[in-house]
């Protein structure tokens, strides 16, 4: 029988050019090669587990110490041992039926690329690392166990077999009519062993051992259980779903909210070998049909997601098509606290992510595990999140977000000079500064201190190497060529071509570079949440690390009174500020308020869009419309229960009524809906924002900060008194601590999730900053 194999041997300094596409596509063609085989192999879980190892990319890498041994023994034809020793490995999973054969014999040396001791400790060598892994995989799953086949192996290179022997034939080329084989995926009970789980995740993806929460985190996902794995930024959340995916059978799914960071882990799993990877990020759109194939095919280790693609008709085909051919174990829906409305991270895409995907991928009564994880949420995001997704009985890990390594620092300054302070930092306090690795976080995409002319002023100004990064394309550039130049500028950082990444809040979720060495915010971000979400891009090596914040601040006193103000008079004192009254403090409440452009207003959008809406199943669309505040009034409508979002096109949405609801009871419910929001999420928001500026305007502020994201002391939305001073900073505080506490206690009754409509109307206040008001229009 003819088995045809993916995959080969290879260095690994050849197997990490994987991560260029044109390379991978390359490689792709010339890696197949087949084995002669006497009868098919035996469909154990265990065989097939070791076979998914062997045939996890085109270009495999061994472990390192064998890559070792082979470059020291083999020298200039290393590559060429490579290739052999992966063939060797593939014939001992293969070939013979009980096992691990306990002999091998080949006639490799006939070929004459390789003398005859040679040819025996190639075949002798790959024969023994097959034993280890088979009995590694068994001790994980003992209920199949571990034993050595009975029959010797005999591996011929020249198409002649040996009498006696079990016989694998090698042929280098591709055979026609030749197969993959075909394992189990009846699921198998597994065995938590930590010393096995880290021996893997060194040899399959180098790294030297397993932090805290990762052998749990990936012990949940193997044994079937729901999880929530909070770890510090940095702290190797992503390891536990990449660990399990490669020690299970079938296509786990992971749902990542950013394009970026899904390429970026696509390219960093085939820098390690692992190119059997779907990525649908909806960035290319010949990438999204392979990826769609490949899971109808059931081909994937992984699958990696965008949640917005789980509006896509084509994508749910797929991923039912996949739960038929080889099941999906588990998913995995990373930074789950943008599943909250109470995150600073809130997207209308995770609304409903858990209980859908859990549904469109269940075969055969067989549902996924679904793992929530998170990287420094408050534990009031993180419970409404676990609430939302549909958890049950999950296995939780909380690993804190503590980060010794990161130190913080706030320059303070009454006036508008981010620039000449950042310009001065970077050139000569930060001895890291001109030349990186660092990100500067920039408030929006283009104008003051926009990313785009940020860069653009570092770049001419001070003649540094810096690239900008933004969600949107800025002003005057056309949205194809700025994807583009933005997937450039994050592979260069990423890959250390580029030392220096202006960015917006758009780079700041679970995207990796180990050595940053420091973050510049310019201003201030959302919340004190976000601010430890996006300062923890730095150090995630380990290393000292430095984060930054550049504040202008008018006035302490007005700064910690908005904290004390109802949101109505907030927005009435915000809207008629002139230009040269604002600071960074005011831009950071009329940032929070346009995610909360009022009841009525959002009142107004949700009915106007229902009246739209047909009965039963109809096309919903608004040309010409505020694009966000349509959405946010169709998902206001999802959750209130009144219609279900189907599916999303081009154009608008599918959707269907549900119930018999009139006109009054559904005016009257989604009333109740958005109250519930403004008297709970809105304020808990609010008192994350006005803890980062209490913190911030401290006489100790880099302290201060270090301390409250350590966890040494305690949140100041749980301290009565935590300024300096008595008074009128102390009452302010002490009621935005309230209001706080209320919103926790108060919990949001989200049956799913949406998000942050960032883009909604401010009224007033958007004037002030000369910008349009938007919503949607009757």
């Amino acid at each position: 029988m003819e088995f045809l194999i993916p995959s080969t041997g290879a260095p690994f300094v050849t197997v990490s050019r994987q991560a260029d596409a044109d390379f991978a596509a390359r490689a792709e063609s010339w890696s197949r090669w087949c084995l002669s085989l006497e009868d098919h192999p035996e469909p154990g879980w265990v065989r097939g587990l070791v076979w998914r190892i062997l045939t996890r990319g085109a270009l495999v890498p061994p472990g390192q110490e064998l890559e070792t041994a082979l470059l020291v023994r083999f020298g200039v034809r290393t590559a060429a041992a490579y290739a052999a020793f992966h063939r060797f490995q593939a014939a001992c999973a293969l070939a013979v039926p009980g096992g691990v054969p306990e002999r091998i014999e080949t006639d490799l040396s006939r070929r004459g690329d390789f003398s005859l001791g040679e040819a025996q400790w190639l075949s002798e060598t790959a024969r023994r690392d097959i034993e280890r892994l088979w009995a590694e995989i068994a001790q994980l799953y003992p209920d199949e166990g571990f034993q050595l086949g009975e029959e010797p192996l005999f591996v011929s290179w020249t198409g002649v077999g040996r009498g006696g022997w079990r016989n694998a034939l090698v042929n280098d080329g591709a055979v026609e009519g030749s197969s993959e084989p075909v394992f189990s995926t009846e699921r198998v009970a597994f065995q938590r062993d930590d010393a096995v789980l880290a021996s893997l995740a060194n040899r399959l993806l180098r790294v030297d051992g397993l932090r805290p929460g990762q052998a749990e985190g990936a012990a949940a996902l193997l044994s079937g259980r729901d999880l929530v794995l909070t770890v510090p930024t940095g702290g190797g959340k992503s390891l536990c779903y990449q660990l399990a995916a490669l020690l299970t059978t079938g296509t786990p799914l992971v749902a990542a909210p950013l394009r970026a960071l899904l390429r970026d882990q696509a390219r960093r799993l085939r820098t390690l070998g692992i190119t059997r990877i779907g990525l649908l990020s909806g960035d290319d759109a010949g990438e999204t049909r392979r990826a769609l194939a490949g899971m109808r095919e059931g081909r994937w280790i992984l699958a990696l997601a965008a949640p917005e693609r789980l509006d896509s008709g084509s994508f749910r085909d797929a991923l039912r098509a996949t739960a038929e051919v080889g099941g999906v174990p588990f998913v995995a829906i990373d930074e789950a606290h943008c599943a909250a409305r109470r995150s600073h991270d809130w997207r209308p895409a995770y609304r409903a992510l858990g209980a859908r995907l859990r549904v469109w991928a269940s075969s055969s009564g067989r549902s996924p595990a679904l793992a929530a994880l998170s990287g420094g949420a408050t534990p009031g995001a993180l419970a409404e999140a676990e609430r939302v997704l549909g958890l049950r009985a999950p296995v939780r890990e909380d690993r804190g977000s503590s980060r010794a390594n990161l130190s913080f620092r706030v320059w303070r300054s009454a006036a508008p000079d981010h620039l000449v302070r950042l310009r001065e930092l970077l050139t000569r306090i930060l001895p890291e500064g001109r030349f990186g690795p660092g990100i500067v976080f920039c408030p929006r995409v283009e104008g003051p201190l926009g990313a785009a002319p940020v860069t653009e002023e570092l770049v001419w100004s001070e003649g540094l190497d810096a690239a900008a990064y933004t969600g949107r394309a800025p002003a005057g550039q056309e949205a194809v060529s700025w994807d583009a130049a933005k997937r450039r500028a994050a592979d260069d950082f990423l890959s250390g071509r580029r030392g220096l990444l202006c960015a917006t809040r758009a780079f700041g979720l679970g995207v990796d570079r180990a050595d940053v060495r420091f973050t510049v915010h310019l201003g201030l971000p959302a919340s004190l949440e976000e601010f430890y979400q996006q300062a923890g891009r730095a150090g995630r090596d380990g290393k000292a690390a430095a984060c930054w914040i550049l504040l202008q601040a008018a006035s302490e006193r007005r700064a910690r009174r908005w904290a004390s103000l109802e949101i109505e008079d907030l927005r009435a004192e915000l809207s008629v500020l002139g230009r040269d009254e604002q600071d960074d403090v005011s831009r950071a409440y009329m940032m929070h308020l346009a995610s909360f452009p009022g009841e009525e207003v959002e009142r107004r959008d949700a009915e106007l869009v229902l009246s739209l809406i047909g009965e039963g199943r109809s096309f919903v669309e608004l040309p010409g419309q505020d694009g966000e505040a349509f959405t946010r009034a169709l998902v206001r409508l999802e959750e209130t229960g009144i219609i279900v979002l189907d599916e999303r096109r081009a154009a608008g949405w599918l959707v269907s009524r549900t119930g018999d609801w009139s006109v009054r009871t559904a005016r009257q419910a989604l009333a109740e809906r958005i109250a519930r929001d403004y008297s709970a999420v809105e304020p808990s928001r609010r008192a994350s924002l006005a803890e980062l500026v209490e913190l911030a305007l401290s006489p100790e502020a880099g302290r201060e900060l270090g301390a409250r994201l350590a966890g040494r002391v305690k949140s100041a939305r749980n301290r009565a008194s935590y300024c300096s001073s008595a008074g009128p900073q102390e009452e302010s505080f002490s009621i935005a601590r309230r209001r706080a506490e209320a919103a926790e206690s108060a919990g949001v009754a989200t049956t799913v999730a949406a998000g942050a409509a960032m883009g909604a109307a401010v009224g007033a206040g958007a004037a002030a900053r000369g910008e349009r008001t938007v919503g949607l229009r009757p």
